[in-house]
């Protein structure tokens, strides 16, 4: 996927007199083979010095169950990626979810159920700080018998035989304002809603993050449609595109989750795009949303498409306009044609003649940008 997605994204940026040069920056399993770890220290201060980072996948089910259990400290998910979102300061996750008209047979709602028009959710999830980050930023204030009263540990050190387990889940307010007026500034530029997602109701630090939210809305950005929306009941929302419609802030456990059933519900999370930007120097990192799909190895069946669209996200933050709507078009007018691979492929209606493999994907998009 990888390897079509870079020959694409380089040809599309000659459309606005940008060349590409990809460097490698080995991480995950395949670097832990060779390196002895799975974020070597050279790639990931290469990977900051560049500012740009179109991610691979690094993860591998086999080694995080073999030599992951014996050095969890190893496992990529969490070293690298947790890691380099830390070190870039990479607050500002979007995931953006499209309803193609031309897989909405494979949506998991009836198409009656989908609008005409073109449903945009832009899920954009607080990467930093929350639950994923607290224990590991904050345990160092405290002394090992506090630690010890309350199982306060980092998730390396769980042996599952503790009487308890605890960790720290945090929002600061300096971090959730500059989250909040970069959705609302994206958000009265494109003229589109936005919808808080919380659990004010019960957790404080998203009571926190409403009355932070509130007052920004009101005071900043009055002419922005907003409301908030607690979000197990928000889960209902994924059965009724039109009412998702518009920016999304969520928090970054909730975000995580949500938006992954979201971009399923259109078809396959192998259509999934995916970006995270620091907001105040523009240093970001693209990946496709839906992980890895390691069984799918070799095989030259996986669905480029989400990997491919990522690249688009990223022309678009490099400001290589033209190339990006050459992928996004070259992408539609695909699958317009009928073209699928074996994940969107719909036996009762799609041409069985056109499901196209990997690369044979990757080649139809290059012959059209």
């Amino acid at each position: 996927m990888m390897r079509v997605a870079c020959d694409i994204v380089e040809l599309a940026a000659l459309k606005d007199n940008l060349q590409i040069i990809f460097e490698p920056t080995p991480m995950g399993w395949n670097a832990y083979e060779k390196f002895g770890d799975t974020l070597p220290e050279a790639s990931l201060k290469r990977a900051v010095e560049i500012g740009t980072i179109f991610f691979g996948g690094v993860g591998d089910f086999e080694n995080d169950v073999t030599i992951g259990r014996e050095h969890p400290e190893m496992k990529p998910e969490a070293r690298c990626l947790l890691a380099l979102r830390k070190k870039m300061g990479l607050m500002l996750n979007y995931r953006p979810v499209t309803f193609f008209p031309e897989l909405k047979h494979l949506s998991r709602l009836r198409p009656e159920f989908i609008p005409d028009w073109v449903v945009n959710q832009n899920f954009v999830r607080f990467l930093l700080e929350d639950s994923y980050f607290g224990t590991a930023d904050l345990i160092e204030n405290f002394d090992e018998n506090f630690c010890k009263r309350i199982g306060l540990k980092l998730k390396k050190d769980v042996t599952g035989y503790e009487e308890m387990v605890s960790e720290i889940a945090y929002y600061r307010k300096a971090s959730l304002e500059k989250y909040f007026r970069a959705i609302f500034t994206q958000a009265r530029a494109q003229k589109m809603p936005v919808m808080s997602l919380d659990k004010a109701n019960v957790m404080a630090r998203y009571q926190f993050w409403r009355i932070i939210i509130n007052r920004i809305a009101k005071e900043e950005f009055p002419d922005v449609e907003f409301i908030n929306q607690l979000i197990d009941s928000a889960n209902s929302f994924l059965l009724s595109p039109e009412k998702f419609h518009g920016f999304i802030a969520c928090g970054n456990e909730h975000g995580d989750i949500i938006s992954d059933g979201a971009a399923v519900i259109p078809g396959s999370m192998g259509m999934m795009c995916s970006s995270a930007v620091n907001p105040d120097n523009g240093v970001a990192m693209f990946e496709s949303g839906a992980g890895t799909a390691p069984t799918l190895a070799g095989k030259d069946v996986a669905n480029p498409l989400g990997r491919i669209r990522t690249g688009a996200m990223m022309l678009r933050h490099l400001g290589a306009i033209n190339g990006a709507i050459a992928i996004e078009e070259a992408v539609k007018k695909t699958l317009q044609d009928g073209y699928r691979t074996g994940d969107i492929f719909f036996i009762n209606s799609d041409d069985p003649e056109k499901i196209l493999g990997t690369k044979e994907m990757g080649e139809k998009i290059i012959e059209l940008v």
